[in-house]
């Protein structure tokens, strides 16, 4: 379920689509595009529901993503151009006019479901990659203890000379 929206449209029709397809969300709505922007940074909404048809600023879909929301863009008929644009920008979805409300309640429903797993993922899995010195040192290290710390098998086996397995050895600072 979205929490919280942020509309940014002039358009009714698509408004009160919004507004049924979101019971019990709190929803916040802005006419134009700087507004919009604005609130995006102050609030952080779960979902922002884009009209393309809003006066905006440049790089607006970047701005919002970089705000932490999902976006949900709405493109007039023609607007493929505009729709690839937010895509490639960072929005979620993309919905064209006319908007079917089950379209709509889908894009909004798979942005939500996407923030949330993203904020999950960064809260409990902070997942920090090994850096190669990391992957050298370990392997080393598992060698040299498999062949009970024989330096000439473990570098013929880790395929270097035993010069440069002992040039890593004090490198790596290695108490074998």
């Amino acid at each position: 379920m979205v929490e919280r929206i942020l509309l940014v449209t002039g358009d009714e029709t698509l408004a009160r689509a919004v507004v049924l397809l979101s019971p019990g969300a709190e929803l916040l709505r802005e006419r134009d595009g700087t507004g919009g922007v604005g609130t995006c940074e102050r609030i952080h909404p779960d979902v922002v529901v884009w009209d393309e048809e809003v006066p905006a600023p440049t790089a607006t879909v970047s701005r919002l993503v970089a705000a932490g929301a999902e976006v949900v863009v709405v493109v007039g008929r023609g607007g493929v151009g505009a729709g690839v644009r937010a895509l490639r920008d960072g929005a979620e979805q993309v919905v064209m006019r006319p908007v079917e409300p089950e379209h709509l309640a889908v894009a909004m429903a798979r942005a939500a479901d996407v923030g949330r797993w993203r904020r999950t993922a960064s809260q409990t899995h902070a997942y920090r990659p090994r850096t190669l010195s990391e992957v050298e040192r370990d392997q080393i290290e598992r060698t040299l203890r498999h062949h009970v710390g024989n330096r000439t098998r473990a570098a013929r086996e880790l395929g270097i000379s035993r010069a440069t397995l002992i040039n890593k050895i004090r490198a790596y600072a290695l108490d074998l």
